[in-house]
């Protein structure tokens, strides 16, 4: 990544974890069906995570089941949250890849700024969370320079997936 972001060494979710998570819909509780997955903290110049990117791995027979659950809590959580960017979620469209997401529209509240989801294919869901820093810790100074951040990394990753895949 060109941002000065510098990932860590990825950590395996533990085989003790729950396969099954639950989530809140608008229409009630959804499960879903994490069987494996990675997480990789990307750390800023000051060496602190800017963002929390997590790779799982979901049940093939469910994994269009579990998209429409992940999707469907996104658009709960942004609907009962306050102070939110935009009043539906945000959905991109960065090389080949739909990202959908939620984002808080200031920088002064919350530990997460943004959550963000992409489905790629092959099962797996990727999760990007950028988490709100203190002030002497962040390398952006306002929303728009946050947003700016949120978007070019979500930029060079795909660009990044899409180089890999097409190898």
């Amino acid at each position: 990544m060109n941002m000065e972001l510098k990932s860590a060494e990825p950590e395996r979710l533990p085989a003790t974890a729950s396969k099954v998570r639950t989530l809140k819909t608008e229409a009630g509780q959804v499960e879903i069906t994490c069987i494996d997955g990675y997480r990789i903290l990307y750390n800023n110049s000051k060496k602190v995570p800017f963002v929390n990117l997590k790779v799982e791995r979901y049940e093939p027979q469910a994994y269009q089941h579990d998209i429409k659950g992940i999707v469907d809590n996104l658009k709960y959580l942004n609907s009962v949250s306050k102070g939110m960017e935009t009043k539906d979620v945000i959905e991109l469209d960065l090389n080949g890849y739909k990202i959908w997401g939620l984002s808080r529209g200031s920088i002064e509240t919350g530990s997460t700024l943004g959550t963000f989801c992409m489905f790629p294919g092959d099962d797996v869901v990727v999760y990007f969370y950028f988490n709100n820093l203190k002030p002497e810790w962040r390398n952006f100074e306002t929303l728009e320079d946050y947003k700016k951040q949120r978007d070019q990394f979500l930029e060079e990753y795909t660009r990044h997936l899409k180089q890999c895949k097409s190898q």
